[in-house]
């Protein structure tokens, strides 16, 4: 595998977060550091990263992880078995994902909020994400998915 990280939220409540970058959070025991619920895996190349990210944003893989999931605990498991065929999908298609992926992070940036709690070990401070006012993009997501198996169906 290469060193093309692909971040998300280990425990997704109502959606599922992957993301192209590392979400802010600061403790302050340590500081600035990834949170312990924000998981990595890396692959080899940054167009596959930036792909397999958007396709773990939407509706079709949420909907599989329900299915198919404890519906708690977003493993690397779920996100490596996702029936996806990166390495058949043609250009155009990959073009458009990584096109649609920047909007999506873009606009999770613009909708983020920081926050800040106190726990008995301390003051937290993370940028929290609101995936439902980014519904337009994912189901852009979707729409090129569908495309996608579509073409398979045909080959």
């Amino acid at each position: 595998m290469g060193n093309n990280e692909i971040y998300y939220h280990n425990a997704p409540r109502y959606w599922i977060r992957a993301m192209t970058f590392v979400p802010y959070f600061w403790n302050e025991k340590e500081g600035e550091k990834i949170s312990s619920h924000v998981k990595t895996f890396k692959v080899s190349t940054e167009v596959d990263a930036t792909v397999i990210v958007t396709v773990l944003n939407s509706n079709l893989f949420s909907c599989r992880f329900l299915l198919l999931s404890n519906c708690r605990d977003l493993s690397s498991r779920e996100n490596k078995n996702f029936p996806l065929g990166i390495d058949k999908m043609n250009d155009i298609i990959k073009k458009e994902l990584i096109g649609t992926c920047k909007q999506l992070m873009e606009d999770y940036k613009d909708h983020s909020v920081r926050k800040e709690a106190k726990y008995l070990s301390g003051k937290v401070v993370y940028d929290e994400f609101y995936p439902r006012h980014s519904k337009l993009i994912i189901n852009k997501i979707d729409e090129i998915l569908e495309i996608i198996m579509f073409l398979a169906k045909r080959n």
